[in-house]
């Protein structure tokens, strides 16, 4: 019978990275070797299997991105699916911070 691998860390563990301000809710499950964001939220008992951008919102099983959020905790965009661009500028109503959006990545201004 082989050996059973030890858990500690070595050469063949993928680290998870949370970024600066990211927020994950209760019971969601974030796959190894993955990134969330700066900024960035996960919703409850979201089942994470990508690495999630910067100031994006995501739920569901799998995760999926469903709005963007200011650095403040505020959503600023709804996402549904069906955008046909995003606009290339966003701002908080609640703080009053400026975003750029290109490629679906957002920048702080």
């Amino acid at each position: 019978l082989a050996a059973l691998r030890s858990s500690d860390p070595d050469e063949e563990t993928l680290t998870t990275l949370v970024r600066e301000g990211a927020t994950i809710g209760a019971r969601a499950t974030v796959g190894c070797g993955l990134q969330i964001g700066r900024f960035a939220m996960v919703g409850m008992g979201s089942v994470v299997t990508r690495s999630v951008p910067d100031f994006h919102l995501v739920a569901g099983t799998p995760a999926r991105s469903i709005g963007i959020v200011c650095r403040c905790g505020k959503p600023m965009l709804r996402l549904t699916g069906e955008e046909a661009a995003l606009p290339a500028a966003l701002a908080c109503n609640a703080c009053g911070r400026c975003y750029s959006v290109s490629n679906a990545r957002v920048f702080e201004s």
